[in-house]
Protein backbone atom coordinates (compact mmCIF):
# COMPACT_ATOMS: atom_id res chain seq x y z
CA UNK A 1 0.00 0.00 0.00
CA UNK A 2 1.26 3.61 -0.68
CA UNK A 3 1.43 5.99 1.74
CA UNK A 4 -0.93 8.50 -0.13
CA UNK A 5 -2.95 4.54 -0.02
CA UNK A 6 -2.79 4.79 3.74
CA UNK A 7 -3.51 8.08 4.66
CA UNK A 8 -7.05 7.90 2.50
CA UNK A 9 -7.71 4.51 4.40
CA UNK A 10 -7.19 6.79 7.96
CA UNK A 11 -8.76 9.18 6.65
CA UNK A 12 -11.90 7.01 6.28
CA UNK A 13 -11.29 4.90 9.41
CA UNK A 14 -11.70 8.62 11.21
CA UNK A 15 -14.43 9.49 9.45
CA UNK A 16 -15.84 6.44 10.22
CA UNK A 17 -15.36 6.30 13.92
CA UNK A 18 -16.29 9.96 14.12
CA UNK A 19 -19.79 9.64 12.76
CA UNK A 20 -19.94 6.30 15.52
CA UNK A 21 -19.00 8.67 18.01
CA UNK A 22 -21.61 11.23 17.32
CA UNK A 23 -23.93 8.21 17.15
CA UNK A 24 -23.15 6.79 20.22
CA UNK A 25 -23.12 10.10 22.24
CA UNK A 26 -26.63 10.85 20.43
CA UNK A 27 -28.48 7.33 22.01
CA UNK A 28 -26.58 7.66 24.82
CA UNK A 29 -28.20 10.98 25.51
CA UNK A 30 -31.72 9.72 24.72
CA UNK A 31 -31.20 6.59 26.62
CA UNK A 32 -30.48 8.80 29.78
CA UNK A 33 -33.65 10.79 28.81
CA UNK A 34 -35.67 7.48 29.05
CA UNK A 35 -34.08 6.41 32.25
CA UNK A 36 -34.92 9.41 33.76
CA UNK A 37 -38.49 9.51 32.46
CA UNK A 38 -39.36 5.79 33.17
CA UNK A 39 -37.81 6.40 36.57
CA UNK A 40 -40.45 8.64 37.33
CA UNK A 41 -43.39 5.87 37.37
CA UNK A 42 -44.03 4.00 40.12
CA UNK A 43 -44.18 0.51 38.00
CA UNK A 44 -41.91 -2.41 38.90
CA UNK A 45 -41.76 -3.21 35.34
CA UNK A 46 -41.03 0.09 34.11
CA UNK A 47 -38.31 0.57 36.60
CA UNK A 48 -36.84 -2.47 34.85
CA UNK A 49 -36.67 -0.86 31.62
CA UNK A 50 -34.85 2.62 33.17
CA UNK A 51 -32.16 0.30 34.48
CA UNK A 52 -32.04 -1.18 31.36
CA UNK A 53 -31.97 2.21 29.86
CA UNK A 54 -28.76 3.22 31.99
CA UNK A 55 -27.10 0.40 31.30
CA UNK A 56 -27.45 0.79 27.49
CA UNK A 57 -26.49 4.83 28.32
CA UNK A 58 -23.23 3.86 29.80
CA UNK A 59 -22.14 1.00 27.30
CA UNK A 60 -23.04 3.68 24.85
CA UNK A 61 -21.12 6.56 26.21
CA UNK A 62 -18.18 3.63 26.65
CA UNK A 63 -18.31 2.94 22.96
CA UNK A 64 -18.21 7.01 22.24
CA UNK A 65 -15.05 7.66 24.54
CA UNK A 66 -13.00 4.29 22.60
CA UNK A 67 -14.07 6.28 19.35
CA UNK A 68 -12.56 9.08 20.73
CA UNK A 69 -9.52 6.99 21.67
CA UNK A 70 -9.13 5.48 18.23
CA UNK A 71 -9.86 8.46 16.44
CA UNK A 72 -6.58 9.98 18.32
CA UNK A 73 -4.66 7.07 17.50
CA UNK A 74 -5.26 7.51 13.96
CA UNK A 75 -4.24 10.82 13.85
CA UNK A 76 -0.99 9.94 15.22
CA UNK A 77 -0.39 7.28 12.55
CA UNK A 78 -1.48 9.91 9.95
CA UNK A 79 1.17 12.44 11.19
CA UNK A 80 3.66 9.19 11.22
CA UNK A 81 2.57 8.20 7.44
CA UNK A 82 2.92 12.07 6.94
CA UNK A 83 6.13 12.33 8.68
CA UNK A 84 7.63 8.84 6.87
CA UNK A 85 7.92 10.44 3.29
CA UNK A 86 11.26 8.35 2.52
CA UNK A 87 11.82 11.11 -0.58
CA UNK A 88 9.02 9.82 -2.46
CA UNK A 89 7.23 12.40 -5.19
CA UNK A 90 3.60 12.60 -6.17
Amino acid sequence: MQNDDLKHACDYIVSELNRIETVAGTLAMIEREHYDTLNRFDHRELLDVAVEEQSAARQLSMVKQVCGQLVQKMTEIQEAIGGAGHGSSH
